[in-house]
This record gives structure tokens, sequence and C-alpha cells, in this order.
């Protein structure tokens, strides 16, 4: 393996760059899988050459990783993963509806405490994605020749020290009536826990999956995740994604998303925890008369840096998409805000619209937006929009006038704004308990504390 560099790198960056090679080198001591192992070792030479963004990188320009890369994450103890969560200790995330579950703790698929995945429902089949590599030479293939994967750097990273993950697939004409709920659990001070995740709908399928994404205690750890999601004609997808990490964790999640005829796919994210967080959608329409929802809330305080992008290709005719994406940010927070449209020559007939609004509740916090349109296209009906400010004094105003003291007012305010995309969840159920968790968050994370009471 060469260790040639295209462009100079600080010796920091080196040194982690050097680190993370030599643990994915230890997973590859023991890896029994040639293909996962071939492309661990494409991962190295491509760590190596790269290394991880700066500042000079555009897309990384307002997300500094310098922290990250001042760490060094190591690979979890597995040995002592079936120990460290008890049924007990998993109440305190458990949701109020009935589900099918998935735990993985420190990145690996805690049995004991899933659902026995030889009992589900007609037409769903969920496998641990180590389990499914050791019984498939085919799958190995997913981690070699998916480009978009390596176009990322935490995608590399990902391929580099994968560890687990799950492949869930629902058959032809399946409708799986019950949501199904993938916790991801971290336990472990300074440790790195690497996902790879691969959803498969067939035909006329139908599946609500929510991943939701915590820490057992104020841990810093690095939780590092690609989920690839394929939906085929006529199929509709509904997924949740909770970010709820410790504060001093971080978090990055690449999706991958490709949608044929007929599709329907909506995504909700909500971005509450890590001192670092950055959600990426890549969602590519490749078929006619398709249509998706991606809508996010987040909230972030103190230091925290809050990251979420979406690049969406309208490659056919008569797609649709819809983006509502909103952001609180108190103290010396900062937001990001990356969307990008892009239109087709041949997608004639596309209705896309993207708006990012955000409320300020500090004269320090920061919000960086960038939404963008790029048509190829004549016969389309796009738009794009962001606005960020604080709370309009004359709403304040509105409410103490009917005895509303000037606390509670702002609160008021500030839950109504972060409630909207709440609602593009089309599960009662769920909505409503992803609303109890951001509201929560809001009122009990020390937004309000230093405001003007």
């Amino acid at each position: 393996m060469s260790n040639k560099r295209t462009r100079k790198i600080s010796p920091m960056a080196t040194a982690a760059v050097e680190h993370y090679v030599g643990l994915s080198n230890s997973l590859n001591t023991s890896e029994v899988s040639s293909g996962v192992f071939a492309a661990r070792q494409h991962a190295q030479s491509l760590l190596l050459q790269l290394a991880f963004p700066t500042q000079r990188d555009e897309q990384w320009q307002y997300t500094k990783l310098v922290q990250f890369v001042q760490n060094r994450f190591e690979l979890p103890n597995l040995n002592a993963q079936k120990t460290t969560l008890s049924k007990d200790e998993l109440e305190q995330f458990t949701p109020p509806y009935e589900r099918i579950q998935l735990i993985f703790v420190d990145g690996v698929l805690n049995c004991d405490l899933s659902d026995d995945l030889s009992s589900l429902p007609n037409g769903l089949r969920i496998q641990s994605m180590r389990d499914e590599l050791q019984n498939s030479t085919s799958v190995a293939s997913w981690f070699s020749e998916d480009a978009l994967v390596f176009s990322e750097p935490f995608g590399v990273l990902n391929t580099a020290l994968f560890t687990d993950g799950f492949v869930l697939n629902v058959a032809e004409n399946s409708a799986i009536e019950l949501p199904v709920w993938v916790l991801h659990v971290q336990t472990q001070d300074n440790q790195i826990s690497t996902l790879t995740n691969r959803v498969q709908l067939a035909r006329n399928a139908e599946l609500t999956l929510v991943q939701q994404f915590v820490s057992l205690s104020e841990v810093q750890a690095c939780t590092n995740v690609v989920t690839s999601i394929e939906v085929a004609n006529s199929a509709r997808m509904r997924q949740v994604v909770l970010q709820q990490q410790a504060e001093a964790s971080f978090y990055f999640h690449n999706q991958f998303v490709s949608q044929a005829s007929n599709s329907d796919f909506n995504t909700f994210y909500a971005g509450m925890g890590s001192v670092l967080s950055r959600h990426q959608n890549h969602l590519s329409m490749d078929g006619e008369h398709i249509e998706n929802s991606q809508n996010s809330a987040c909230l972030a305080r103190q230091k925290q840096v809050v990251d979420s992008r979406t690049h969406t290709l309208h490659n056919q005719e008569w797609g649709a998409s819809r983006q509502l994406h909103k952001y609180v940010l108190a103290d010396s927070a900062v937001g990001v805000f990356d969307g990008m449209i892009r239109v087709d020559r041949q997608a004639q007939k596309t209705d896309g619209q993207m708006d990012n609004k955000n409320l300020l509740l500090s004269n320090t916090a920061k919000m960086n937006s960038k939404p963008q349109l790029e048509i190829y296209a004549d016969d389309v009906k796009c738009s794009h929009g962001s606005a960020t400010g604080q709370i309009n004094p004359d709403q304040i105003f509105y409410l103490q006038a009917r005895g509303i003291p000037r606390s509670q007012a702002i609160e008021m305010i500030t839950k109504a704004f972060l409630m909207e995309p709440v609602e593009t969840i089309n599960r009662s159920e769920v909505k409503n308990w992803v609303g109890k968790q951001l509201s929560n968050a809001l009122l009990t994370g020390g937004y309000f504390s230093g405001g003007d009471k």
C-alpha cells in the first residue's frame, strides 16, 4: 500500500489518519470475508491520500473537525458490550408504541435485547450485517462498488472500520404494519462505533423505520454510520432518525437513497445531541412520478455544531420533492444547512421545494445556510429559501398581553417554531413520541436559562 498523499496535511491530522489505519489493520487480522478485507485496504489507501477535510474544503468550511482529529478513538471492547446495558436501562429509551426492535450496543447487535430475527412478520427479513457477510460472498461487493460512499470522507472511514450494522429486506407487496425501531447505544468512553446498514424495499412494499442514537451516560465517543436505502417501484418508506447522544460525543451519518418510479420516501431527522454532528442525505430519483419529503428539526446550545445536508437529484419526469429544515440555536452554538436540488435535462415537470428557517436565542449563536438549485430542464417549478432571525418582540408582547409571563411566552413561541417539521411524520404514534423527545430536550436542556426572563 502506498503512503503517497495528494495534498499537504498537518502532523496532527497525519497522526489521526495513521491511528485509524492501524485500527483498520487490526480488524483485518481476523477478517474472514475477502471482500471486506479488500474494501478495508482500499479505504486505508484513500485515508492516507486524502486525510480528513479541513476548513479549506468548501463542504467543511463551517464544520470544523479539529476536535475530532485531536481525539484518538479506539475500537469498542466487544467483550464488555453484553454486560453494560440491562433491560432496565433500556427502558429509558423505549418508545411507548408497539414495534419490532433491534438493539445495538457499542456498534454490535445485542441479540439478548433485540427481537427474535427468526420470528419476524411475513415479508420482512432482518439480519446483522456481520452475519450476512459471513453467509454471502456477494454482499461484500457492497463495500467495494459503492463509489458514492467513497466520495465522503466519513464514508471512507466507515469502510475502513466497519464492525456491524443491519440488512433489512421487505418482500414484494408486503406492508409491514409495525415500525422497525433500531436503537444504537454508546456505553464506553473514547470509542468509535462504525455501522453499515442496507435497506431494500421490493416492488409495492411498505415500511416505517425509526433509528435512534443515544448514550448511556456522558461518554465522549463517536458514531459513524452509512445507511444505503433502495426503494423499488411503487414502494413506500417512512424513516425517522433521532440523534440524542451525549454532548461530548461525535455523530456522522451518510445516507444514500435511490428511488424507482412511482415510489414515495419520507425522512425526518432530529438532531439534539453531540458536540459535533453531521447528517447527510444523498437522494437520487431514478424514475418517473416519484415523491419524497426530507425534513429536520435541530437543537444546539453552548458550543455544539449541528450540520444537516441534503443532495437531491431529479433524474426523470414528474418528480416532486419537499423539504423543511428548522434550527433553534442558543449560546455560542453553530448551525449548518446545505441543500442542493439538481434537475437533470430530461427531468421535465419537476416540482421541487426547499425551505430552511432558523431561530437564534442569543446574539452569539451562528447559522450558516446554503440552499441551492441547479436546473437544466425548462419546464419545472422549483423554489428555495432561507431565513434566520430572533423572536419577534410583537409575538412576545401579544402573549404577555394575555397574561402569559415573558419567559413562558418565549418557550411557547420557540416550541411552536421547532415542531412544524415534526408534523410531516405521518404515523401518529411515532410523531407524538418524537414531538415529546424534542420538547423535553428544548424545555429541560438549558435553552432559556440565559435569556431575559
